[in-house]
Order: C-alpha cells, then sequence, then structure tokens
C-alpha cells in the first residue's frame, strides 16, 4: 500500500524538489500537493480583491502542478474568488481563508456554479475556515462531496468546539492530521472511528517524518494503513471524470 501525505504545500516558490527528499526519508511514497497561499492571493491584504499578476500567477503554479501528477501524486486546485473550474486532472479542491485575510465571495453566482460543480465530480475539499462559514458551508454541501477538515480543525475554530457543534458526526466531513495534537488525533478515532481520518504534514511548515511518526505512535495495523492511504484513495478514487 502506498504511504501518502494528504497535505503538503507545493509550488513555483516551493518545488517539489523541496518536498521529495523529505517523503523518501520517511518512506512516504507522494501524496496531495497545493499550492502555496502566496501564490494564489494576497493574504497580508484584507481588501485585497484580484489583480492581473495573480491571476497570472494562479494560472502558471496550476500548470506546474498539473505537470507533476502520477499514480501516487495528486494536484488539488486552490480556488479562489474568480471561482475558475478545476481541469479534470485536479483531484481535489483546497479552500483557505483565515480571519485576517481577504474573504471569499460566498453569495456570487460563480461560487455557486464551483460548488455545484465539484459537488457533480465528488472532488474532495480540504477546507480551512472561520468557525461559522466552517458550519455553513458544510451545510451548503449536503454531503454531495466530502470535506477534510486540516489540522484536526485547529484553525477552523479549534477541534473541541467543531466537535461539540456535531460537525463530526457527519459522515461526509473527515479531518486531517497535519499539526494536531495526538490527544485531537486518538479522540475523533475513539469517537467516531478511523476512516475519517487522513495523515497529512502540512509541509513546509510540518516535517514529514515527524508528522509520520507522531501517526504511527497512535495507530497501528490496519488501522494505520487506513490512515496513511487507504483512506484518501478512496475518496480520491470516487471522483468522477
Amino acid at each position: 500500500m502506498p504511504l501518502l501525505d494528504g497535505h503538503a504545500h507545493c509550488g513555483l516558490t516551493l518545488p517539489l524538489s523541496k518536498i521529495k527528499p523529505r517523503w523518501q526519508a520517511a518512506d512516504i511514497t507522494g501524496g496531495v500537493i497545493f499550492s502555496p497561499v502566496e501564490e494564489i492571493y494576497d493574504r497580508y491584504d484584507q481588501n485585497f480583491t484580484d489583480s492581473t499578476a495573480y491571476r497570472a500567477s494562479r494560472e502558471k503554479v496550476h500548470a506546474y502542478l498539473e505537470t507533476l501528477i502520477t499514480e501516487h501524486l495528486f494536484a488539488f486546485w486552490f480556488v479562489w474568488n474568480d471561482f475558475v473550474l478545476p481541469p479534470p486532472a485536479f483531484k481535489g479542491i483546497k479552500w483557505h481563508r483565515h480571519a485576517d485575510e481577504p474573504p471569499y465571495d460566498y453569495d456570487h453566482s460563480r461560487c455557486e456554479a464551483f460548488i455545484a460543480h465539484i459537488c457533480a465530480r465528488r472532488l474532495p475539499v480540504i477546507f480551512e475556515e472561520e468557525f461559522d462559514h466552517t458550519l455553513k458551508f458544510i451545510k451548503r454541501l449536503e454531503g454531495q462531496t466530502p470535506v477534510i477538515i486540516p489540522h484536526c480543525g485547529a484553525l477552523n475554530g479549534g477541534y473541541m468546539r467543531l466537535k461539540q457543534a456535531g460537525l463530526f458526526e457527519n459522515p461526509a466531513v473527515y479531518v486531517d492530521t497535519a499539526l494536531a495534537s495526538t490527544r485531537e488525533i486518538s479522540d475523533f478515532a475513539e469517537t467516531f472511528g478511523v476512516d475519517r481520518i487522513i495523515f497529512g504534514s502540512d509541509f513546509p511548515f510540518g516535517e514529514p517524518a515527524r508528522e509520520l511518526a507522531k501517526v504511527e505512535k497512535i495507530f497501528s495495523s490496519t488501522d494505520r494503513e487506513k490512515v496513511l492511504g487507504q483512506n484518501i484513495l478512496r475518496l480520491i478514487n470516487e471522483v468522477q471524470e
């Protein structure tokens, strides 16, 4: 079974050559890659709308990621407010925003069309947003496509807050382990099982070998195989062409 990192940044400013040796050192076969935030929008300008330079940057980084796709290397499309639809080669979506960053235009008709498209293809969405937006987004999808909450929800309002809101009871909601605590990962496994947990490193913010060792201490046998590859592969194999 391939050992897959379900959460890694890769782009023109952070080429595959940076993460590949880290993966190889940890016997990680490949994984999910998506652009660094800085190549998609200006995260330091809360009033940022868009620009010719950033439109060109998004095109270039997505074109680069598409060239990297292999049997065990999967590119996820980083969505922004132009809501350009991902080409068929992309097997998932990265949706990312923090409270002090420019907002997504959730009310735009293009957003509605984008969501309809990803649901029709059953593209898994790695969704990192503020707490209220997270709950609204999950409700809006109505289980039509899987959503992966990164870091066990640390940047979506916090693990316990999401758990208390009942979010993790939704069978379409997954979590990844990137930079999450062993306590939170173990609690999710004990409460909801292991079929919706995905290993991730959050490279370059997390070191793949260290994040892998953390997960391997928690799980063993078939549970480990699910978390370290089978769960993300199942989601990717469910994507409609």
